[in-house]
């Protein structure tokens, strides 16, 4: 039996009246294919089927017929092109009638094929889209401006936004209409701001519309257009610094206009509201982002001094003698905000400027170093590191002795979390409970072994900003050590750092780490690629590091575009050993101190202050002090040590060949008992006093001393040993 052809089973069964047309329009939408639209006697049917669907007295089969006639145009242009002329007679009027929303929006989706589709064929501008662009265009403004739903505006927003480059001779007229349309959103609302679903479709046929001025006028309309909004900018800046002195703001957008304080409202078409003053920012970017048909002049300057403006707000700006502590709280509430769209606005502008931004990188690389020492939230840590990594990309090397050592102290306590040792927080809950229980009757007693049955851990990536803050530290740490101004502790700490994670991260879970379970490869494999790099200061150095270049070559991800160039890079360093020395000034393995033993003071210091330890605590050497000699020397077999609890002098052991009789009592002067421990050992004779002058040593309590009768006696001399006699000497 032969098969059916797929639009006859559809005609046949989904099609076959108005009501089924809309009860299986789903099935239908997901059955179409460019196969089943390909040239034979039912496509006549299928079209002949639609056009009955669209002049259809019931909204829902008109609606079903747009829907069906829109998925048809985009998997078949020569279908499209045949029956657009029709389509387009039955779906322009209605928009200018009391349809319900879903047709209004299946209507133009229609429209914006056809009109869209077209570029290519000059006869088909000139029959279809010539004749009827200004009237749709006029349409659609109609119902944006008296239509209060969203979906359907954001709908027509978009749609202007791609036309409007395809025909901008046609939309040279409606230039004014659009403007005011498009200006309408972007001045803000009260009391309820505008929403970003249609603050960003706004911006992007604001960014647009310098394409009315054809080749030659584009350029300067664009010009205009972003003095403009830099002053739209501005004017929102100071909206929401109201309660600070902003002094020092003086800038040169344009002719005519050098200080916001001096500029007013009325010179800018539309200022912004209070209630809506971030509306710029979107702006400036769009703005970066279009195209236009010749060069233009970037104003640099300007835009710079606007982003150092927006990252230089802190918490602790003075503000003004006289000002209302409410609003005042709002404003500081914002200032991460503003840090936000500043850093927006400078990795855009790094993208569209590129190296010509170098001489501004120190400055704005400072700026965004300083908010990251401030121990920021990880979501404000995220889009500065952003920002950081877009720099450093798309400009040259950072060219100061202190401002990458900076920078690197600042980003290694992101990467530092993932060192932590497993009983770290054990342990810190350990002190916790123990500094608790000092208060209660009954002290909590920890058993070995408990952490057997502990069956929740605390991971170390919670949320998906932890988790991106660790990938691009990274990154950025792997643009950052290829700067030769970093200091050589700083890079020998960071390689010290990275080669621990290449170690720690292989033990560590990937349920552990994050909920991402994507994450801990991605980690792995770019750590893995950036001690890597590391190694390949040169062949000779780089031969020493084989087994990270075998490891990076043989891992999953090595067939990707970028980790296959690092390691074709690598293979070529191994082979070809006359290949010269690459440009940046690593240090070899040789100089890496990878114990602490090899450290320099300096290293100890900066890993002291960035709180980096190893998986062993450190030693505390003893403290060698001058033994300070008395006048009377300490009995035999004794030591002086400090900080010991007093002990009780005992009488030493005389050696066996001596018996009790020969020896007499003996005296000496009674030492503090703290600084003398008896040892064992064979008595020696008394060395001869110091020629120094004495030294009185400190009083001391008096410690009860165990003495025996002969000790009793003071200041009596030894006598002589006659060792040939027998006899004690009386």
């Amino acid at each position: 039996m032969e098969a059916l052809h797929p639009l006859k089973a559809l005609l046949q069964f989904q099609l076959a009246t108005d009501a089924s047309s809309v009860l299986h329009l789903p099935y239908l939408l997901s059955s179409l294919t460019q196969d089943s639209l390909l040239p034979s006697s039912h496509l006549t049917k299928w079209t002949t089927r639609i056009n009955s669907l669209l002049h259809s007295k019931d909204a829902g089969a008109r609606w079903a017929g747009l829907c069906i006639a829109h998925k048809t145009s985009i998997l078949s242009r020569p279908t499209m092109i045949e029956c657009a002329h029709s389509w387009l007679g039955v779906a322009l009027p209605l928009l200018s009638k009391n349809e319900p929303s879903p047709t209004i929006k299946a209507s133009i989706r229609l429209l914006r094929t056809i009109f869209s589709a077209g570029i290519g064929t000059p006869e088909y501008q000139r029959q279809v889209a010539t004749p009827n662009i200004p009237k749709f265009t006029a349409a659609i403004i109609a119902i944006a401006e008296k239509n209060g739903d969203e979906e359907i505006r954001v709908l027509i927003l978009t749609t202007l936004a791609r036309l409007v480059p395809l025909y901008p001779t046609l939309y040279r007229s409606s230039h004014a209409a659009l403007s005011t349309l498009v200006l309408r959103f972007l001045n803000g609302s009260a009391p309820n701001p505008t929403s970003d679903s249609l603050l960003k479709p706004a911006s992007r046929l604001y960014t647009v519309l310098h394409f009315t001025g054809g080749k030659v006028g584009a350029a300067s309309l664009w010009r205009k257009s972003v003095d403009e909004t830099l002053l739209f900018g501005w004017n929102a800046f100071l909206a929401l610094r109201s309660t600070f002195l902003n002094e020092g703001l003086a800038f040169h957008v344009g002719s005519g206009i050098e200080c916001p304080h001096t500029c007013a409202a009325a010179n800018v078409p539309n200022s912004p509201s209070i209630d809506e003053a971030l509306i710029g920012v979107p702006l400036h970017l769009d703005k970066l982002r279009t195209t236009t048909h010749r060069p233009v002049q970037l104003p640099l300057g300007p835009l710079i001094k606007f982003i150092g403006a927006l990252l230089s707000c802190t918490k602790d700006d003075k503000g003004r003698e006289h000002m209302d502590p409410t609003v005042h709280t709002m404003e500081l509430s914002l200032i991460p905000e503003l840090w936000k769209f500043g850093c927006d606005l400078t990795s855009y502008l790094a993208r569209c400027a590129g190296h010509h931004l170098t001489p501004h990188l120190t400055r704005l690389i400072s700026y965004l170093t300083y908010h990251l020492e401030q121990k920021p939230t990880p979501s404000q840590r995220l889009f500065i590191l952003t920002a950081i990594r877009t720099l450093l990309t798309h400009c040259h090397l950072l060219d100061s002795p202190l401002v990458p050592t900076r920078l690197v102290k600042a980003v290694l306590p992101s990467l530092s979390v993932v060192l932590a040792a497993p009983s770290d927080p054990q342990a810190s809950d350990d002190t916790t409970a123990s500094q608790k229980s000092k208060k209660g009757k009954k002290r909590a007693r920890g058993y070995e072994g408990d952490e057997v049955f502990k069956l929740s851990k605390e991971v170390i990536c919670p949320g998906f900003d932890e988790g991106r803050v660790l990938f691009v530290s990274l990154e950025v740490m792997r643009l950052t050590l290829r700067n030769p101004n970093l200091s050589p502790a700083m890079q020998s700490i960071s390689a010290r750092v990275l080669l621990s994670m290449l170690l720690a991260l292989p033990q560590i879970s990937p349920a552990y780490l994050s909920a991402e379970p994507k994450l801990h490869s991605d980690l792995l494999r770019l750590v893995q690629s950036i001690n890597t790099e590391l190694g390949s200061g040169t062949s000779s150095v780089m031969s020493k590091s084989l087994g990270l270049v075998v490891r990076a070559t043989v891992a999953e991800e090595a067939n990707e575009v970028t980790y296959g160039q690092d390691i074709t890079r690598d293979l070529e360093i191994l082979l070809h050993p006359r290949v010269p020395p690459l440009v940046r000034s690593l240090p070899h393995v040789e100089s890496l101190s990878l114990f602490r033993a090899e450290e320099s003071q300096e290293e100890r210091d900066v890993r002291e202050e960035l709180g980096l330890r190893g998986a062993f605590p450190e030693q505390s050497k003893p403290v060698e002090e001058d033994i300070i000699m008395e006048d009377s020397a300490a009995p035999p077999g004794t030591q002086q040590v400090d900080n010991i609890q007093p002990v009780s002098v005992t009488k030493p052991s005389l050696p066996p060949r001596l018996s009790s009789s020969t020896v007499a009592s003996t005296s000496i002067k009674p030492q503090p008992a703290s600084l003398i421990v008896t040892t064992p050992g064979a008595i020696e004779p008394p060395r001869p006093k110091p020629s120094e002058p004495e030294r009185i040593p400190k009083p001391v309590p008096p410690q009860p001393v165990a003495t025996s009768a002969q000790d009793a006696e003071d200041d009596e001399e030894m006598p002589a040993i006659n060792m040939d006699s027998d006899s004690d000497e009386e």
